[in-house]
């Protein structure tokens, strides 16, 4: 059994260091030098850890999950909304990790989008699409080509699956970079 969770704990270190290691530093410099970047909250939050738990399937303490979570504000109500990305073998493939977006009303928590294939830093574009800000993901790998897909809030949520949206076509993107932490090195705060 202890061999077993070694080989799994090995597996899964390389497939989060090859996640992150994706974006080309000459493709960041040259298409992200003006976006800002913040690290994640620290604080763990039950009623996050509840909501995404029951979201995934997700068991406290046995699924071997960190979490990385940003509050910001993306259509502009003065109200932050939270993004959440999970790490862990059940919620990470080759692909990348998975990530919700959610508002909360109350302490509560509501989920308003789950994705998959999140890469992280997730970029909090400055541009809107119908009154919510657009979010850059970068995507790689599958025989895609590499780049960063634009997502689009379409008037009730964002698409889930950011390798199936269009390459950002600026030269330069804009806004802020979330969750620009160093995932590999087991940061993050454990559910």
């Amino acid at each position: 059994m202890i061999r077993k969770k070694c080989c799994v704990g090995l597996v899964f270190a390389l497939l989060l260091l090859m996640n992150n290691a994706y974006p080309v530093q000459a493709e960041q410099e040259r298409n992200l030098n003006e976006v800002t970047y913040l690290k994640s909250e620290t604080k763990k939050d039950a009623a996050l850890e509840e909501t995404f738990a029951k979201e995934f399937g997700l068991t406290k303490g046995t699924d071997s999950i960190r979490y990385y979570y940003n509050k910001l504000d993306l259509n502009n109500d003065q109200i932050r909304e939270t993004f959440v990305y999970l790490v862990g073998p059940m919620v990470c493939g080759t692909g990348g990790c998975s990530g919700l977006l959610l508002e909360e009303k109350n302490g509560d928590y509501k989920v308003k989008s789950r994705f998959s294939l999140v890469r992280t830093p997730v970029i909090i574009q400055n541009e809107t699409t119908n009154g919510w800000k657009d979010i850059a993901m970068y995507v790689t790998g599958g025989g895609i080509e590499p780049g960063y897909h634009q997502l689009k809030f379409d008037g009730a949520n964002y698409p889930s699956n950011s390798s199936v949206q269009p390459i950002v076509q600026e030269d330069k993107i804009k806004g802020i970079g979330i969750i620009n932490d160093e995932i590999a090195e087991d940061t993050g705060i454990v559910f």
